[in-house]
């Protein structure tokens, strides 16, 4: 082949690579567009477009990502709310989700489904339907933490701002590593500790849901009486466990909630636990923890959390956190979690059913 005609491919090889670059970055800056126009704002026209098209009303309240939870008798999950979707109204992809891309290597246009940035919402509406949160935990947030039960208690209402802050805080750091753009942060557990009743799990499951809307990562919620439970479940059929332990140990964030709650744990259950965080240490992942159970150095105050003397058959008024679930656990934690202590807050549940035994009181002596 002679010289001429080699430097002709190669100058049109380059000219081919300069206009499919082209092409992609205004792809790119289109897409972009069409998120801003369509997922981060709602315009009045806009929806009313929508409304037009579909008779839809918005019932997100324009949920960045148009995401709500759906409520249809039994039925509650995360849906995309039918008046906000981006999709349908999406310039870039006609509503099909899918992007044309130029292949190089065989100098053709690819189809490439579902990567359309206005399918964002839906993948993540359906991530979030896979974390597992109880329904009661479902509709958490970070703006929707109860706070009426403090009533005029400064102290206590700037507690719980600051237990709320921190764990946003917790969540900000961990942004970059979530989303491939950085190192994992120097603490990748966070530890929520306190009375029961006083708002960990709500926090903890409002903190879960953030990380996924905010990054699409995976992740699950695991009670940890219920894991136990699981776990003994497998032991007594003689199967394996790890189909239980698999997808905790692999999530991007994992919540395990009531941690060292139950009795008479035994210590092989303890050992699989040991396990799956001795994983999640050693792998770098995001890990959320509550638990009643206090470090050594901390002990509950009866008075303080509204009782005359400390409650009958609640182990935590007595055992410290590493009597409940090991040493070696409790050394993971300790060296890898950014702490969160509820102290000295009071149970919102115990304040809504004196304010209920105060009204049927109330209301018995009118009758009477």
């Amino acid at each position: 082949m002679s010289n001429k005609t080699t430097q002709s491919l190669e100058a049109a090889f380059e000219e081919l690579e300069r206009l499919a670059k082209q092409r992609d970055a205004s792809s790119d800056s289109q897409s972009g567009q069409g998120m801003n126009k369509t997922s981060r704002t709602h315009s009045p026209s806009a929806d009313a477009n929508s409304q037009d098209e579909s008779s839809a009303t918005c019932v997100c309240g324009h949920h960045p990502l148009a995401i709500y939870l759906r409520n249809e008798g039994n039925l509650n999950e995360f849906a995309i709310c039918p008046a906000c979707d981006a999709q349908p109204r999406c310039e870039e992809c006609q509503g099909t989700g899918q992007l044309r891309r130029f292949n190089l290597l065989t100098l053709k246009d690819e189809v490439i489904p579902g990567a359309c940035q206005c399918r964002t919402g839906r993948r993540r509406a359906e991530l979030l339907n896979q974390i597992g949160l109880p329904r009661r935990y479902r509709q958490t947030s970070f703006d929707a933490i109860q706070m009426e039960h403090l009533g005029q208690n400064n102290k206590q209402t700037h507690k719980l701002n600051d237990c709320r802050n921190r764990v946003m805080e917790f969540c900000e750091t961990t942004l970059p590593f979530l989303n491939r753009k950085g190192p994992a942060p120097e603490k990748i557990f966070l530890t929520l500790l306190g009375p029961v009743g006083t708002g960990k799990t709500h926090l903890a499951s409002a903190a879960l849901k953030w990380l996924v809307e905010e990054t699409g990562c995976s992740a699950r919620f695991v009670d940890f009486l219920f894991l136990l439970s699981q776990l003994r479940e497998t032991y007594s059929q003689n199967t394996s466990e790890e189909k239980i332990l698999k997808p905790l140990r692999e999530a991007d964030v994992l919540l395990i909630d009531e941690l060292g709650k139950g009795r008479a744990e035994k210590a092989w259950q303890l050992e699989k636990l040991d396990d799956l965080l001795n994983s999640r240490y050693n792998e770098g992942r995001i890990t959320l923890l509550t638990t009643n159970y206090l470090p050594p150095e901390f002990s509950y105050d009866p008075v303080r959390s509204g009782f005359r003397t400390a409650p009958a058959n609640e182990s935590f008024w007595e055992q410290s956190l590493p009597e409940r679930i090991g040493a070696r656990m409790y050394d993971r934690i300790v060296e890898s979690s950014v702490f969160v202590d509820f102290i000295g807050l009071p149970s919102f549940r115990r304040a809504l059913a004196d304010s209920y035994l105060e009204r049927y009181k109330a209301e018995m002596l009118r009758e009477s």
